[in-house]
């Protein structure tokens, strides 16, 4: 595969940690034809100096082999285990899901938050985050956006009542049940169907608890989404949850168009960050192909353009418009052919406005060998990807 010319993410955590580790990863680029290693660093932290020593160092040794180190950063969706350690403290910055849940009263396994990207604050913040890290660390050539989307997930959990008795009563459909773990992480459940006939004597069959994580149904998002399509949303929807629902059944092109122009609109600001901090500083973006992912794992079809309707990730317009200089499409738990059909309708889209490095996942759950990897290569060359995104160097390492 001596034409690709490859990129490899890297975290910073077990790789990379003395010159040694170092020159062992510039080695194995070198022998994989890596020309860009993607660097995660912490976006909404101050880092520490040992840690911007180790970045400054990468990126020196990099530079001296003509390897490009670009930073990737965590674009709004954020793990803390306090509020207080966020980008921004203000309960308005973060998302409102489809049921009227606040995410910053309720993060996503209690340490998940998710900015919202429409808030002037938010795209003042990640902007000027973006544009501080290359000033803080020239050697970077760029800036790679991960979870630069909404995040969404349908969850459903069904659970077996036949001997359900003397426990919260005879749960109703719509009911909000509260699952909370013995470290106090708390989830808001609403019960979809619930077959139980009696509590005592306990007679039952089934109870299934289902959870939208859908975004963002804050007021100032439905009032701007009104403002954008000139579509009313009904005054006689009495809550988030019914605006929500009329919304997704009833307008779903039209939100997904406006949200998508949220997102389009932040990676614009922050294009505009950086090049005003440095003009010749590249803007690239992980972006996803299904939704949900991981559609083969679960038995699923392929959906087109769910990444569009899912995610607000309509990633091609960020390519025609100059705002992003390559793409890095996760591409994962997808076999060698549907992963080359999968690819080829993403170089497709882009229609040489950027380069596409089709991203490619080897972990415990989806392992691949050295002629899987040959075949997944050859399938991307095919397709016209520029070259493979390894995902990433720590479980790539022993096998190239």
């Amino acid at each position: 595969m001596k034409s690709l010319h490859n990129a490899v993410w890297l975290y910073l955590g077990s790789e990379a940690r003395d010159a040694a580790e170092i020159a062992s990863l510039i080695e194995w680029c070198e022998r994989n034809r890596v020309g860009k290693v993607i660097v995660y660093v912490n976006l909404n932290a101050k880092i520490n100096e040992p840690y911007a020593e180790r970045i400054a160092s990468l990126a020196d040794a990099c530079a001296a082999k003509g390897i490009a180190v670009h930073g990737m950063v965590s674009t709004l969706h954020q793990r803390a285990e306090e509020p207080s350690s966020l980008l921004l403290a203000d309960k308005d910055c973060y998302c409102v899901d489809a049921h009227g849940i606040s995410n910053y009263e309720e993060p996503i396994n209690g340490r998940g938050f998710v900015l919202d990207p429409r808030h002037p604050a938010v795209i003042s913040a990640v902007s000027a985050g973006c544009a501080g890290l290359l000033r803080q660390f020239p050697g970077l050539s760029g800036i790679h956006l991960d979870f630069i989307r909404y995040y969404h997930y349908d969850s459903k959990l069904t659970i077996d009542t036949k001997s359900a008795g003397h426990w919260i009563g005879l749960p109703k459909t719509g009911q909000p049940l509260r699952l909370e773990t013995g470290d106090g992480v708390r989830t808001t459940y609403f019960v979809e169907e619930a077959r139980n006939a009696y509590n005592d004597p306990p007679i039952g069959d089934k109870l299934v608890l289902s959870r939208k994580y859908r975004y963002c149904f804050c007021d100032a998002c439905l009032s701007g989404f009104e403002q954008a399509s000139g579509i009313p949303i009904p005054d006689s929807l009495p809550d988030t949850s019914a605006k929500a629902k009329w919304l997704l059944e009833s307008q779903a092109d039209a939100w997904a168009e406006y949200r998508a122009s949220i997102v389009t609109s932040l990676v614009g600001s922050i294009r505009a960050a950086i090049r005003q901090e440095r003009p010749d500083a590249q803007l690239s973006a992980a972006i996803w192909y299904n939704a949900p992912y991981g559609n083969e794992l679960r038995g699923e079809p392929l959906l087109p353009d769910s990444e569009l309707d899912c995610f607000g990730q309509k990633w091609w317009e960020w390519a025609e418009r100059g705002y992003v200089d390559f793409v890095c499409p996760m591409d994962y738990w997808l076999n060698p052919g549907s992963f080359g059909g999968v690819v080829d309708g993403q170089v497709r889209k882009v229609d040489g406005a950027v380069p596409v490095y089709a991203g490619l996942l080897k972990t415990a759950e989806y392992e691949i060998d050295h002629s899987g990897y040959e075949q997944y290569a050859s399938r991307a060359k095919a397709g016209g990807a520029a070259g493979i995104c390894f995902f990433h160097y720590g479980s790539w390492k022993q096998l190239l």
